[in-house]
């Protein structure tokens, strides 16, 4: 059983005032998102995906854990919650408007291939956007150790590291904003 299977029961309730604060800022970022095609990988309890659902995009939700997507399917229609690998999705190209990654990517062992798989599955002009967290702030130097000892990648990027990762990839017009002293949003766009 991996971490996020033994959380699942309580994490919505930690993780309740953050995904609140992320979804405001995902909604103005994104907007307007109605009859969007989005998807959200390593959403969890689709507890984000669902606020863009009540903004009029249609969400998919692809998630490794079994137990956090049982929490999804109470939220998003059960054939938007896609058990899966980031790393390798089961979606033909040019199918999303937005790709977004919530607090995931530095879980993903293989990031450089999540993204490689986020630019194929995005239609030309999408967007992707990826919030994270800061690996400069100490709070979060401390989390990463914690995550780690719990047998998680905690692969944190710094902001500067994603945008060179990303134009690697191939992204274009990348904008990073700080949107807190832990976290930052990254957006890019599909050629």
């Amino acid at each position: 059983m991996n971490f996020f299977s033994l959380i699942a029961p309580f994490y919505d309730c930690f993780m309740a005032a953050l995904h609140k604060k992320q979804g405001k800022v995902l909604l103005a970022r994104l907007a307007p998102l109605s009859h969007r095609k989005v998807l959200d990988l390593g959403g969890g309890t689709g507890k984000l995906a669902n606020q863009l659902e009540k903004a009029g995009a249609n969400v998919w939700l692809l998630d490794s854990s079994t137990a956090m997507l049982k929490r999804t399917r109470r939220l998003l229609p059960s054939n938007r919650a896609v058990l899966g690998d980031a790393a390798s999705l089961p979606f033909a190209e040019n199918s999303f408007d937005v790709v977004m990654i919530v607090d995931a990517l530095h879980h993903f062992r293989k990031q450089e291939i999540v993204l490689e798989e986020a630019l194929r599955v995005l239609r030309p002009g999408g967007t992707l956007a990826i919030l994270d967290f800061n690996r400069k702030n100490a709070a979060v130097k401390v989390l990463s150790i914690l995550e780690q000892v719990m047998l998680e990648p905690a692969l944190m990027l710094t902001a500067e590291q994603l945008e060179k990762l990303l134009a690697q990839i191939g992204f274009i017009k990348i904008e990073t904003e700080i949107i807190s002293a832990y976290q930052y949003l990254s957006l890019s766009t599909k050629p």
